[in-house]
């Protein structure tokens, strides 16, 4: 009885029952829940009616370990039981600790966690939810779905998915994993592919974070979701390709080169940047159609492909300009090799809209390390060797070397300093004669103006160098205007001085043709030419092919009202550009000049003299001049007179003299 008060003490509920789980006796704790039984009474019939079985087959096993631990409802709450077979008795003593708080929590945690499951899968997206310790993994339906599976086809395992993981994303995954586990991110974020059940790979993002850790901080339970987001990878790698690939040719544009030479830069190698640039491409694309242009670009492109070694990159940079990136050690014989290959394979003619066309390229090259390691170092030397081939005639390669880097300081200091040669009055105008080629001997009736720059320190300055530069910026205009009206002044004062009829030529830049500050000068010289009461005829406006080109009507216009003011246009240069003919169809023009290049082969005979016969022939039956330019020796003048050609010009026949000195020699016959 003794003993019997001491249980009853206890303040969990205490009991004895039988093998068969027949309770035969409880304390008052116990008995004050159930309201005191009668006893002995089997256990099961005073638990829950679901916790029966589990109750019974629980007790079944306890009977060959002589310990029982179960937790089951009884008289409406939750308990913990525990028993234990007393020594040397069939009797089992046992208690009932009352947990139904905690019961209440887990079910609370219970519903909590159903419906965070529950707002996360309604937004689309598959949950997991993953024991790490344990080794389980439960995935949703709609989890499984996403990758054409139905529950039960997956074991639910975080190794299951984990094989279906691509290879090239496992690495990363793991890693965005273990900074998750060790605090070092606050979730966990990871982007990669998963194989579907149909064979297929889609990119998911998968996001998660542990919502348990153990005593020694290690994750327990983690918890996520997967989403599907293959449908935006593979725009973003649209959008990739279009921000890298250029859409005419397919080859990389000029952001993708730069990230391939970011790359290569970053090894020790050798590398050549390659600028390879159409020579006269403006003018096929003009004349047959910006399609038979575009096309011509993608047959060169291809061919710039065929060419370029394995593990070269080749670029459009726009336009027609490309860029090759090569490897090789040493470097400079395989640009060299390289680049003569790309000559002579842009050299074979073109089939473009039904028609035969030839192009020709200027190639710049710049050699890192020699040249620069980084990337604006070898664009920059690239582009002024680039400069420095179409300087030398176009059709050829040329290496930077650092006299080149030189010459371009040269041309910024030129460019500089041709601002203030104007006001400094270091221009002037030579006149070179031009002759009649009927009478060579007669007193001349025409002459070309000619700039010269006579600098203080340079001395003069080569019209080849500052043109160029003055064009480039806009400084022609003013300088052109400066050349029209000097000239003008001298054909007034050498007609009032009795040459009747005398003509002076002046070269008219494209630039001076194109943009508003262009327009206005032109229509101050027909003002100008007004206010001096000189006629047109006093000037010829000498043009480039370069400028027909444009194919702007605000071209055509300003060459009628240039013809409209009395002024006589001339083609120089003529034979140079592509498809010539078609211009004198298209434009007023009143007079050819054939270009020297086919003037130095006269005395040769054969193709410049049938050119030039076909040329003076051609012009004639359409009611214009012709002048030819470069007459170096007397053969070149007589085969030019046989011909028929009206005038001759060129250092033979008389050289560029300032105004005084052609006076004397030629007004005054001190020549």
């Amino acid at each position: 009885m003794h003993f019997a008060s001491l249980l009853d003490a206890l303040p969990q509920q205490a009991w004895q029952a039988d093998a068969q789980a027949r309770v035969v006796w409880m304390n008052a704790r116990m008995g004050q829940a159930l309201a005191h039984p009668a006893l002995p009474r089997p256990l099961a019939e005073l638990l829950a009616a679901d916790d029966r079985a589990a109750f019974l087959a629980a007790w079944a096993r306890a009977q060959a370990h002589d310990h029982f631990e179960m937790e089951y409802r009884l008289g409406g709450s939750w308990v913990l039981a525990q028993a234990q077979r007393l020594p040397g008795s069939p009797l089992w003593l046992g208690t009932h600790t009352d947990i139904a708080a905690r019961r209440a929590a887990e079910q609370r945690l219970h519903e909590a966690d159903a419906v965070w499951k529950l707002a996360l899968e309604s937004s689309g997206d598959g949950v997991w939810d993953w024991h790490v310790q344990a080794g389980v993994e439960h995935f949703s339906d709609r989890y499984l779905r996403l990758y054409g599976f139905e529950p039960g086809d997956i074991e639910a395992t975080p190794e299951a998915f984990d094989r279906r993981t691509h290879p090239d994303d496992l690495a990363q995954m793991a890693r965005d994993r273990e900074d998750h586990f060790a605090g070092r991110t606050p979730i966990y974020r990871n982007e990669h592919r998963v194989l579907a059940r149909d064979g297929t790979w889609k990119w998911v993002l998968s996001r998660g974070m542990v919502i348990a850790r153990d005593a020694q901080g290690r994750p327990l339970r983690m918890v996520g979701t997967h989403t599907d987001i293959t449908d935006r990878k593979r725009q973003e790698a649209q959008a990739w390709q279009q921000a890298r690939i250029d859409t005419l040719t397919g080859l990389p544009n000029r952001r993708a080169l730069r990230e391939h030479l970011e790359e290569a830069l970053t090894r020790p190698r050798e590398l050549a940047v390659m600028f390879v640039d159409l020579d006269h491409f403006k003018e096929i694309n003009d004349s047959l159609g910006h399609d038979a242009g575009d096309a011509l670009l993608v047959q060169v492109a291809q061919r710039l492909q065929r060419c370029t070694p394995a593990g070269g990159v080749v670029a459009r940079m726009g336009g027609d300009e490309f860029t090759l990136m090569l490897a090789a050690a040493p470097i400079e014989p395989e640009a060299r090799r390289v680049g003569q290959t790309l000559l002579r394979a842009l050299a074979d003619a073109f089939e473009v809209a039904g028609e035969r066309v030839y192009v020709s390229a200027s190639i710049g090259v710049s050699l890192a390390p020699r040249d620069g390691q980084e990337i604006e170092a070898l664009f920059k030397h690239a582009d002024l060797a680039l400069y420095e081939a179409k300087g030398a005639g176009r059709n050829r390669m040329s290496l930077f070397t650092p006299a080149l880097h030189e010459a371009a300081h040269q041309r910024t200091r030129l460019a500089a300093e041709l601002r203030d040669a104007l006001a400094l009055g270091q221009f002037s105008l030579v006149y070179q004669p031009i002759l009649s080629l009927h009478d060579p001997g007669a007193t001349p009736r025409k002459a070309e103006a000619l700039l010269r720059w006579q600098h203080p320190h340079l001395g003069n300055v080569s019209p080849a160098q500052f043109i160029p530069i003055a064009e480039a910026t806009g400084l022609i205009v003013d300088i052109g205007d400066w050349v029209f009206r000097e000239a003008a002044a001298q054909a007034q004062a050498w007609r009032a001085a009795g040459q009747t009829g005398f003509q002076i030529s002046i070269n008219k830049s494209p630039v001076q043709f194109l943009g508003e500050r262009g327009q206005r000068a032109q229509t101050d010289w027909a003002r100008h030419l007004l206010t001096m009461g000189l006629g047109g005829d006093a000037l010829a406006v000498e043009i480039t092919e370069g400028l027909l080109l444009e194919r702007d009507e605000a071209v055509v216009d300003r060459l009628r009202a240039l013809r409209n003011a009395g002024l006589t246009v001339s083609l120089d240069d003529f034979g140079t550009g592509y498809s010539s003919l078609s211009y004198l169809q298209h434009h007023d023009i009143d007079t050819v000049k054939i270009d020297r290049s086919f003037v130095a082969g006269l005395g040769d005979g054969g193709k410049a003299l049938a050119l030039c016969r076909a040329i003076v022939t051609m012009a004639h039956e359409l009611g214009l001049d012709v002048v030819a330019e470069g007459v170096e020796t007397e053969a070149q003048m007589l085969a030019l007179r046989q011909m028929g050609c009206d005038w001759g010009q060129g250092w033979w026949l008389g050289k560029g003299v300032s105004a005084g000195e052609f006076e004397a020699r030629w007004f005054h016959g001190t020549r």
